[in-house]
């Protein structure tokens, strides 16, 4: 096995805390979706403890890859991006929801152009990289809907969050996949402490 193949996203054993997310991000996009009445407030709320979450997950995730994996650094970045934002803005909420239309908007266009570089980073290498070349370009352009319309962002905000948990959470479970590693790679894992 090439090492670039091996290492692209890294195998761990802690692949299912990606797995859990997703699984957990999908109800909560089903509840936005058929609960209208919630509060920007209350999305607002939970938007940043998930933000938060996610960065938990990245850290967790990049603390137990090789050093030398390709992509290795995006996870530390990422993370901490993450966790700072999400605190920064829960210290404020009547700020928060003011900005948080142009706060979507950039972590759109940075998970966007993340996913596209993994799409054509791994064509060759994992099954499911068209899954992040969609990924990218959808959250490319949901970036430029909320930077061109705040005031619309706002009022669609709850269907837009709503559909982006659902479709986070499927991309998860399949990145989770990804991540885990096989029967061989798990004996390796283990005898070496990643």
């Amino acid at each position: 096995m090439e090492t670039t193949d091996k290492f692209f996203w890294g195998k761990t054993r802690y692949w299912w805390i990606v797995l859990l997310s997703g699984l957990l991000l999908i109800p909560c996009g089903c509840w936005l979706l058929f609960a209208p009445e919630v509060g920007y407030y209350t999305v607002t709320t939970i938007l940043l403890w998930l933000l938060i979450t996610t960065g938990i997950m990245q850290l967790i995730i990049a603390f137990n890859l090789p050093q030398k994996a390709i992509g290795w650094g995006w996870w530390i970045a990422g993370g901490i991006i993450d966790i700072f934002i999400g605190f920064m803005m829960l210290g404020n909420i009547g700020l928060s929801t003011m900005i948080l239309p142009y706060f979507f908007a950039f972590i759109f266009l940075y998970k966007g152009v993340s996913y596209l570089i993994s799409a054509f980073s791994s064509m060759s290498h994992h099954r499911s990289w068209w899954l992040y070349l969609i990924n990218g370009l959808l959250q490319i352009i949901l970036s430029i809907l909320f930077f061109l319309s705040p005031i619309s962002a706002i009022i669609a905000i709850d269907f837009l969050m709503g559909i982006s948990f659902i479709y986070w959470g499927i991309s998860l479970i399949f990145f989770a996949l990804d991540l885990r590693p096989s029967n061989h790679e798990i004996n390796n894992i283990s005898e070496n402490g990643v």
